[in-house]
C-alpha cells in the first residue's frame, strides 16, 4: 500500500523562508525549460490550442452569463419608461446580480482554462511530462506507471459546491454592502478573514483599516481578495496531472496545497499576475504547467512503480522523506 508523504502545515500565516524559497524555484524552473528543445516543442503545442479554446471559452461565458443581465437591466429601464412605474427596487436587484456576477467572473481567471483542461488535458500533460524527463526520468517512469484517474463526479461536484458557495457569498456581500449604516463592514469583515490565514490577524486588520480609512484603497482590498481566490484554483490547475495519476480526491488535494501552502504560494505568484494579461496568458499558464514538475520533484517523495490494486494513502502530517 503506497503512502503519499507531504510537509506538515507550516500554521496559518506564509512562511516567508519557505514563500521566497517557492517564488525562487519558480524563476528557476522557467529558465530551465526555456534551454530544453522537447519542452519548447510541447509548449507550443499547447499554446496553439490553448489560445483558440480561451478566446472561445471567455465569449461564451459572458454571452451565457453576464450579458443577459445586461439586457435585463435595459428592459427593466424602458418598461419603467413605459408604464411609469418606480423602477428602483428592481433596478438595485439587478445592480447587485450583476455586481456579484462581475466579482465572480473576475475570481475565476482561469476558468476558460480549466474548460479547455477538460476537454484536452493531454496537451497539458505533454508539456508537464517532458519538463519531468528531463528533470528526473525515473520519477517521471514512477508517475506514468500510475492510471489516469480524473474521479470526474467526485471533481465536479467538489467544483459545483466550492463555485456555488463563492457565488452566494459575493452576491450576499453585494447586497449586505447597500444596507444603511453597516453595508461598509462587509468589506473590510470579508478582507480580515480571507486574509488572515495568509498574513495574520494584524496585518489583515491593518489592511481592512487602510480600506476604511482610505476610500481609494477599497478597490485594492477587493483586488487582493479576488487574487488570493484565484490563486488556489490555479495552484490546482497547475497540480492537475499529478493529483490524476495519483487518483487524489478534491479533499485531498486541499491537504496538499495547505501542507505546502508557502511554498506554493511564492511558487504559484511568480506566474499568476502573468497568466492574467490579455493574450499572453495562456502562454504563462503553460510555462507554470512545466516549472510546476521542478516544485513535484523537489518537495515530494518519488512514487513508487504502481502494482494492481495499488491506491494512495494521503498523510497530511508526516514529515516529507529527505531527497
Amino acid at each position: 500500500m503506497a503512502t503519499w508523504t507531504v510537509h506538515p502545515a507550516a500554521g496559518m500565516v506564509l512562511n516567508l523562508g519557505e514563500f521566497s524559497q517557492g517564488l525562487g524555484l519558480a524563476i528557476q524552473a522557467a529558465k530551465f525549460a526555456a534551454q530544453h528543445k522537447r519542452v519548447q516543442s510541447k509548449f507550443v503545442d499547447a499554446l496553439v490550442i490553448t489560445t483558440l479554446g480561451m478566446v472561445i471559452a471567455c465569449a461564451l461565458i459572458y454571452a451565457l452569463v453576464y450579458f443577459p443581465l445586461v439586457v435585463l437591466r435595459v428592459i427593466n429601464s424602458v418598461l419603467a419608461k413605459l408604464f411609469r412605474y418606480d423602477a428602483t427596487a428592481s433596478t438595485l436587484a439587478l445592480l447587485s446580480t450583476s455586481d456579484a456576477v462581475e466579482h465572480f467572473m473576475s475570481t475565476l481567471p482561469l476558468l476558460g482554462l480549466d474548460i479547455i483542461i477538460l476537454v484536452r488535458p493531454e496537451a497539458f500533460e505533454g508539456v508537464f511530462f517532458a519538463m519531468l524527463d528531463e528533470i528526473d526520468p525515473e520519477y517521471a517512469a514512477a508517475l506514468r506507471s500510475w492510471p489516469r484517474r480524473e474521479l470526474r463526479w467526485a471533481r465536479i461536484k467538489y467544483a459545483a459546491q466550492r463555485l456555488s458557495k463563492r457565488y452566494l457569498m459575493m452576491l450576499a456581500a453585494s447586497v449586505a454592502s447597500h444596507a444603511p449604516y453597516v453595508g461598509w463592514l462587509v468589506v473590510p469583515i470579508g478582507a480580515i478573514k480571507l486574509m488572515a490565514r495568509f498574513v495574520g490577524y494584524p496585518v489583515a486588520g491593518a489592511i481592512a483599516a487602510a480600506a476604511v480609512i482610505a476610500p481609494d484603497s477599497k478597490r485594492s482590498t477587493l483586488f487582493v481578495l479576488k487574487s488570493l481566490l484565484a490563486m488556489s484554483d490555479f495552484s490546482r490547475a497547475l497540480l492537475k496531472p499529478y493529483f490524476s495519476h495519483l487518483g487524489a480526491k478534491p479533499k485531498q488535494q486541499v491537504a496538499f496545497y495547505r501542507a505546502n501552502e508557502s511554498m506554493l504560494v511564492g511558487f504559484i505568484l511568480a506566474y499568476y499576475f502573468f497568466v492574467q494579461l490579455s493574450w499572453v496568458g495562456p502562454a504563462f499558464f503553460i510555462l507554470a504547467r512545466a516549472a510546476v514538475a521542478l516544485f513535484l520533484v523537489r518537495q515530494t517523495d518519488r512514487p513508487p512503480k504502481y502494482t494492481q490494486g495499488a491506491v494512495w494513502e494521503f498523510a497530511a502530517r508526516q514529515p516529507k522523506a529527505s531527497n
